[in-house]
């Protein structure tokens, strides 16, 4: 019984010790009232256990109305019931923030890429409106000169000259349409891509296949403008990196979703979903993953080394 008593003692001074350190906590909570609650629940908790313990120390209890004991344990589980409800709303509440957090963590990263959009779009138009008619004025007055009256070492620097400048105009627009692709605006997402992949994979030899399900009309401009970032990566990694014999392109509808999926038949790589910015560095995944990111989409990887590569897309329409 000794042992018994000791042991309830600690009981009770345990309990104690825990009510101070609830009361001691309700500032900190900001007076929070499920905490407010919940400490009157420990406070009541450690009375009742003392009322209920006192038996065992004294030959009478100190309050021997079992009627005040009862009324004590209602008063108890009101106060925890109350407090749970409150706490459940303050998760509820966390819940909210969490989301509106990660929505408007998507809206900023979206805001940026859109603002990125737009400066290269600027940019490609000052390339294109200020540097191009200057080359080609270049060219037209290199073009003008008689070649009759040229010495044969000035008529051949005259004539690379002209070839210079007839090369810088086409690079000219292929810096431009890589920054801002009128084909993407003038055509559409399979015309620009199927074009990219034509000035690229013939290089190689390598095939491609792009099969469009779903009309491009489905797709607002912000989706097809990051679709294309996406897939161009994708298909310059494959040139650069992969070594493939075919690429397959892939755009569905599929349910509420876009689906999009992309695979190479070529050497792969291993890829590990939990370390990718160490991972992946170089190839320009982290920026896809942003771009996915920005449209509130997902993605699956599947590749290993000499396996091939596959990712696929889902973007909510």
């Amino acid at each position: 019984m000794t042992t018994l008593k000791i042991a309830l003692l600690l009981s009770m001074l345990f309990q104690i010790v825990a009510t101070i350190l609830a009361i001691s906590l309700i500032r900190r909570t900001r007076f929070n009232i499920s905490w407010i609650l919940i400490s009157c629940a420990f406070i009541l908790m450690a009375l009742r256990r003392l009322f209920e313990f006192s038996g065992f120390f004294w030959e009478s209890k100190l309050f021997p109305n079992d009627e005040l004991n009862g009324w004590i344990g209602v008063l108890i589980s009101v106060f925890i019931f109350i407090g749970v409800i409150f706490i459940k709303k303050i998760f509820n509440l966390q819940d909210e923030i969490e989301k509106l957090r990660a929505e408007n963590e998507n809206k900023v990263l979206s805001a940026i890429i859109n603002t990125e959009e737009k400066a290269r779009q600027s940019f490609a138009r000052e390339l294109h409106d200020g540097m191009g008619p200057v080359l080609s004025s270049i060219k037209m007055t290199l073009s003008a000169v008689n070649n009759e009256n040229l010495t044969p070492v000035n008529r051949k620097i005259i004539e690379s000259a002209h070839h210079a400048a007839s090369n810088s105009i086409i690079t000219l627009k292929e810096i431009a349409n890589n920054l801002s692709p009128h084909l993407l605006t003038n055509y559409g997402l399979k015309q620009a891509l199927e074009t990219l992949a034509s000035q690229l994979f013939p290089q190689k030899n390598i095939g491609y296949e792009f099969d469009f399900q779903i009309e491009e009309k489905q797709l607002s401009e912000e989706m097809s403008i990051n679709l294309y970032r996406i897939l161009s990566e994708l298909i310059n990694n494959s040139f650069v990196h992969a070594n493939p014999q075919k690429v397959y392109v892939e755009i569905k509808e599929k349910g509420a979703f876009v689906q999009v999926r992309y695979m190479d038949d070529g050497i792969g790589f291993n890829y590990d979903s939990g370390n990718e910015k160490v991972k992946n560095k170089g190839m320009g995944l982290n920026n896809i993953f942003s771009r996915v990111k920005s449209l509130n989409g997902y993605y699956t990887i599947t590749t290993a080394p000499e396996n091939g590569f596959l990712i696929e897309f889902f973007f909510p329409l």
